[in-house]
């Protein structure tokens, strides 16, 4: 692990001295990691950034997981029955983490802007959905603001930072994208965005991708599970009752 931020560490500097001409501002950034395996340790981060600038301006590294859908419905009396009627649909990134160098009002209000503007409802627009959906994703830590994130690498060398980043135990598997970005009055630049790998270990996981890669064998099953143990609840019910 030491070897890996060591090795990232020169290849930022190298990096820097490449782009320097000619460069009002320099934003370099890389990662420890490129798959990384969500783990149960609260103490340790799953990934790191290693990153330099010389920008003063106000910085925002951006997480965003893979897209997902939610599809909202209402009841609906047709015929005198009660049916579930589609009034519209969310999508939204699955994991949406902001970590920025500053804790002030104009970044503040960019980078809610920047989530609120990623919520996309699909039908009828209702403002007051789009909130109740963030306020649930960041009671699950999967929607994240974290100000003030940014660690010197360095006291000698300012312009290097670090930012450890720790995943949630729920963040959902499938390709990540990572980019930093710099927030002045005058521009939004944005860098190099990096693609990374999220997978779990475990049961759980062989069960969340054979359920979305074979949705109807996952489900044929599921519904001769429940019927099985339907008919040994109601042998046993009928034996010793």
């Amino acid at each position: 692990m030491f070897r890996n931020k060591r090795y990232i560490v020169m290849l930022l500097l190298f990096s820097f001295f490449l782009v320097k001409n000619g460069e009002s501002e320099t934003l370099i950034f890389d990662l420890s990691e490129r798959f990384i395996e969500v783990s149960g340790n609260k103490n340790n981060p799953d990934f790191t950034i290693f990153g330099f600038t010389d920008s003063k301006s106000s910085l925002v590294l951006k997480i965003k997981g893979p897209d997902q859908k939610v599809i909202l419905q209402n009841k609906k009396k047709v015929l005198g029955m009660w049916s579930w009627n589609k009034t519209g649909e969310f999508i939204y990134p699955g994991l949406f983490h902001y970590y920025t160098n500053k804790n002030d009002d104009e970044i503040d209000f960019e980078v809610k802007k920047d989530l609120f503007d990623n919520v996309k409802l699909i039908g009828k627009d209702n403002d007051n959905l789009k909130k109740d959906l963030i306020k649930k994703k960041m009671s699950l830590g999967l929607f994240l603001i974290k100000n003030n994130s940014f660690e010197t690498i360095n006291k000698k060398l300012p312009s290097f930072f670090k930012i450890p980043i720790k995943l949630p135990k729920n963040s959902p598997e499938g390709t990540y994208t990572v980019s930093l970005n710099i927030i002045d009055s005058i521009n939004n630049f944005e860098s190099k965005k990096v693609k990374i790998k999220i997978y779990k270990p475990g049961l759980s996981s062989f069960i969340f991708k054979f359920a979305h890669k074979f949705s109807f064998i996952y489900g044929l099953f599921s519904a001769i599970i429940a019927i099985g143990l339907g008919l040994s609840a109601g042998l046993i019910f009928r034996r010793f009752l």
